[in-house]
């Protein structure tokens, strides 16, 4: 197997980072347009700063509706481009999701023509006694023998051989290479705060009255992190408790704006733990 195809093969992080985020994030747009137009700075950030799964809580400004589009729209923009058309019917929600700037991860960019070894994204099409047909984009189909998906999964898979007539699979990985993020729908933020405390997540909040010690972010390096982002018109410790967090950091002091938006604590919060922890 062989990713020498691809231009760009970011590995993934030593330890899981994990993003918390209301779903009242989109709220303070007032149409779909802008409410889209978000989310891919949103889904953005995530894949930039290769954060591995994205949890939408309920805070008490969410509305259902924007967390369920939230929801949707990112995990739209973190599907390969090739099998978008196939998973996504034509919706409402998505009307202007060609606003949403490209994350160009290592499989968003397949093989032009298939060759052995090449590793690529597919689509279960439909299922027969030979295996599975698997819709790999412009290449076109290829055939995935001892197959357990079912129609309508994705999955990772490697072109072993080809002939004037058929491509060949076998299932594939793509081991420490970073292909983008998972996105879950949550319950409220005690409840999530609960479930990452007993998987040994590392809790980190967001706030203007955090602290500056960035420092103290390297006692954390060795344990899986998860990052919580608070809404944008209530601030994260006006219903959390610091407590709650093993540490609360404010990156962005001095802030020349009242208020800082939510996508702007993510990449300017997620942009230092980089910083920080490859130093």
């Amino acid at each position: 197997m062989s990713l020498s195809w691809a231009p760009w093969q970011p590995l993934r992080r030593r330890q899981p980072l994990e993003v918390l985020m209301p779903g009242s994030v989109l709220s303070v747009e007032q149409d779909l347009r802008d409410k889209t137009y978000k989310a891919g700075l949103i889904s953005r950030a995530l894949a930039l700063f290769r954060v591995d799964r994205i949890t939408i809580y309920s805070d008490e400004e969410t509305a259902e509706q924007d967390k369920s589009l939230l929801a949707e729209l990112l995990k739209y923009q973190v599907t390969p481009p090739h099998l978008k058309r196939k998973i996504f019917p034509l919706k409402e929600e998505l009307k202007y999701a060609g606003l949403m700037p490209p994350l160009n991860l290592p499989n968003h960019r397949p093989p032009k023509e298939a060759r052995a070894g090449a590793i690529i994204d597919g689509l279960v099409i439909s299922k027969g006694e030979e295996g599975c047909e698997v819709f790999l984009g412009d290449i076109g189909t290829g055939l995935l023998r001892s197959c357990k998906e079912r129609p309508g999964d994705v999955v990772t898979v490697v072109i072993t051989s080809t002939s004037s007539e058929r491509i060949f699979l076998e299932r594939a990985s793509w081991g420490k290479v970073y292909v983008g993020y998972e996105v879950g729908l949550g319950n409220d933020l005690r409840k999530e705060l609960e479930r990452l405390r007993s998987s040994g997540f590392a809790v980190i909040g967001t706030s203007r009255y955090g602290s500056t010690q960035y420092s103290l972010l390297k006692e954390l390096a060795d344990r899986p992190l998860a990052v919580v982002i608070g809404g944008p018109r209530t601030g994260l410790l006006q219903y959390a408790r610091r407590t709650d967090f093993d540490l609360v950091i404010n990156t962005v002091p001095g802030q020349g704006t009242e208020t800082v938006r939510s996508e702007e604590a993510l990449f300017s919060t997620l942009a230092l733990i980089n910083t920080v922890l490859l130093a």
